[in-house]
């Protein structure tokens, strides 16, 4: 069999270059990889693109060109600053009529209107497709728009064609000048005396609270949205249902009791009970995700198995704070439980978004309407309280939602079917990574007016006033797989970041939070230049950066950067220091035992270096993990970044990991390791007492 004829493959990169992915890519050995042609026709089948084979290219080609010069206005327009000089039109050139209305609805009401004549129009392009000739217009405007969401229209003899206009400040929003520095803590690690399993939101209190007392501008944790902890089963803070409601096993049932004590009869006996099969679990080893959501559900029960949601008096009384897609949330969960963990395989309508009362139990789903106006209205009072004692809640976004989700599924016409996420080859990941969750597909976002992603925004910024991007190299491009391919499968899709960038600037200054990129691994030069040009804070991880150089053995951090030691998919310090990472990496069997010894030996030259210009500086009086690590902090809290971020689990000398990538719960303990120390224990501890001291004198 042979394969296409090269007049094929260049159609095939024409009609790729159309639907913004790219054909090839530069990987982190600096060679270019070239995509196949059975990777670029998957792709482009998943973005829409009627091909099924190269015969069916030059038609696609066709059809692509059309749907781009047809009487198209984009459908997403940005006005920096609030500057609005023209919009593109494209159409026949045969159509064009004498004059165009031009119409802008602002968001608070006010409308503008104009009219323009063809002969005030600028050329701006021709092109020939199907024998017919295609111009492009640019209709002249002179607007300084509010700050906001407009929509913009133009009306011309049998047609009507709208744009979102985002009006946005050219960089996003950044608090006044001064270093600042924070803790980081996964919330499911945190635990306490009056924990319920697993850490909660009054356990966050607890830690903001202490945090604040130490001097520390922001608390940092892993994402806290929706997750499947029953049937299905996926506790990665980074594989969630929802990105639009929070995980309702972090919610306190002791405060909800306290809340609605007036309002739902509760049972001292009960939650005695309770409390005390709560003390149980937090004996266990690792977090049991399971056995604490049985627990908080089955009390909660209690509460609300009386009501269902279409008891009028249940939405007047429970429910003050939720949003009108909180029923829909709700019910989709619940019709899980009833209908399968896989809304794919469920009947038509069903699959398709139409729920009946007969598709769910009223009771699960009152549970987690509940549970989602509990853990929303804790969060919100708790990070009211902390903004006003001067700390942040800095929360992680992350880039992708399971398959089998309320998002994937009310939103399905959003997502690449055939499609994974993931990474290309990089030395950490020799083979790639392959995510397992569906890209979105750029154009229809767009077509949808960002409504989705300016949802999850919200919901998120509303509570954070710090927001960390995860792998924002997805502002610029998104890796994509085909079904059934590996990590050396993907090719690269272009993002329309000017619009993303957009919608972020607008939101941080809305909500007066710092944005911050996760751009590590195989950056693009785009991101960079896009980040700086847009005010977007980048991330410096200090492990990353040493160099092995006696001259210069430490990259310093970028002025408007976070800046910590490591991630949560890195070794602690004190693993790092020690080997003790490799040392478990071989037990899992990542390793053998020959590239451990070769690993420990590159890593040899990088705690040389570092260890000998903490020496000269007068940072280190001996050799040990804890004395290295202090003297590392140091150098964090004495650069120019604006944010230093401390792990706690490094103040104290942890060796485990919370996340091995690659790694099955068989192999590791993935998102259920718990901190070594009760909240209570912690602030005895002398190590973070240390670190708070010595970023409170650098930072003050």
């Amino acid at each position: 069999m042979t394969g296409p004829a090269a007049g094929e493959i260049a159609l095939l990169r024409r009609l790729a270059n159309l639907y913004h992915v790219q054909t090839s890519y530069v990987d982190a050995l600096d060679g270019r990889v070239a995509a196949a042609p059975e990777a670029l026709l998957a792709v482009l089948r998943a973005l829409g693109a009627p091909v099924h084979g190269t015969r069916d290219v030059a038609d696609g080609v066709r059809a692509r060109l059309e749907e781009l010069w047809r009487w198209r206005l984009e459908p997403v327009t940005v006005a920096w600053d609030g500057r609005l000089d023209g919009v593109e039109l494209r159409l026949p050139a045969a159509e064009a009529p004498e004059r165009f209305d031009v119409q802008l609805d602002f968001e608070d009401g006010a409308v503008r209107r104009h009219r323009i004549a063809l002969r005030e129009a600028v050329p701006a392009g021709r092109r020939r497709a199907g024998g017919e000739e295609f111009a492009a217009l640019r209709l002249p405007l002179k607007e300084r728009l509010p700050a906001g969401y407009h929509t913009l229209t133009i009306i011309a003899p049998g047609r009507q064609l709208g744009s979102l206009v985002v009006s946005a400040p050219r960089l996003a929003y950044a608090p006044e000048a001064g270093k600042r520095w924070g803790v980081f803590l996964p919330l499911y690690s945190l635990r306490s005396a009056r924990s319920w399993g697993i850490g909660d939101l009054d356990d966050l209190r607890g830690l903001v609270a202490w945090a604040g007392r130490a001097g520390a501008h922001f608390v940092a944790t892993l994402p806290l949205l929706a997750s499947f902890l029953e049937t299905p089963y996926e506790p990665s803070p980074y594989v969630p249902v929802s990105r639009l409601f929070w995980n309702e096993i972090f919610m306190s049932i002791p405060g909800r009791v306290t809340e609605r004590r007036a309002g739902l009869k509760h049972d001292d006996a009960v939650l005695a009970a309770a409390v005390g099969e709560a003390r149980r679990l937090n004996a266990r080893a690792t977090v049991p995700y399971r056995e604490a959501m049985a627990l908080k559900r089955r009390v909660l029960g209690k509460f609300t198995r009386r009501f269902s949601l279409q008891d009028p008096a249940y939405q007047a009384a429970a429910l003050p704070a939720a949003r009108p897609s909180t029923e829909d949330y709700a019910r989709f969960r619940a019709a899980v439980e009833r209908l399968g963990p896989s809304w794919r395989k469920w009947p038509h309508p069903q699959r398709t978004g139409s729920l009946t009362p007969s598709d769910y139990d009223p009771e699960a789903a009152a549970f987690f309407a509940e549970a989602q106006d509990a853990v929303r209205s804790q969060l919100l009072a708790l990070a009211r309280d902390a903004y006003r004692a001067g700390v942040r809640l800095y929360l992680d976004l992350p880039v992708g939602v399971h398959n089998d989700g309320y998002d994937a599924w009310r939103y399905r016409e959003l997502f690449a079917e055939g499609l994974s996420m993931g990474a290309p080859p990089d030395p950490l990941a020799g083979e790639g990574q392959n995510w397992g969750f569906q890209p979105i597909r750029p154009e229809a976002l767009r077509e949808s007016g960002y409504a989705y992603a300016r949802a999850y925004l919200q919901h998120h910024l509303e509570v954070a006033h710090m927001l960390r991007i995860d792998h924002a190299i997805g502002l610029e491009r998104v890796f994509c797989i085909p079904e059934g391919g590996g990590g050396r499968d993907g090719v690269f899709v272009r993002q329309p970041s000017e619009e993303v960038y957009a919608i972020l600037s607008l939101e941080s200054h809305r909500h007066q939070a710092v944005i911050i990129g996760e751009d590590l691994g195989l950056v693009p030069p785009g991101l960079t230049k896009g980040m700086e040009e847009h005010g977007i804070t980048g991330s410096y991880v200090q492990i990353f950066a040493l160099t092995g150089d006696e001259a210069r053995p430490v990259r310093p951090p970028k002025r408007r950067s976070v800046a910590s030691w490591g991630t949560h998919d890195l070794p602690p310090f004190a693993a790092w220091w020690t080997d003790a990472d490799l040392e478990g990496r071989v037990a899992m069997g990542l390793l053998d035992a020959g590239s451990a010894a070769a690993e420990a030996e590159a890593r040899r030259a990088l705690k040389g270096a570092l260890a000998g210009h903490l020496r000269r500086r007068g940072l280190l009086d001996e050799d040990s993990a804890a004395a290295v690590f202090r003297g590392s902090l140091r150098l964090l809290a004495e650069s120019d970044a604006d944010w230093v971020q401390v792990n706690l689990e490094d103040t104290w000398g942890e060796t485990r990991s919370q996340n091995v990538p690659g790694t099955t719960d068989a192999q590791h303990p993935n998102w259920r390791r718990r901190a070594a120390y009760a909240l209570e224990e912690m602030e005895a501890l002398p190590g973070p007492a240390s670190a708070f001291a010595t970023l409170r004198e650098c930072r003050p």
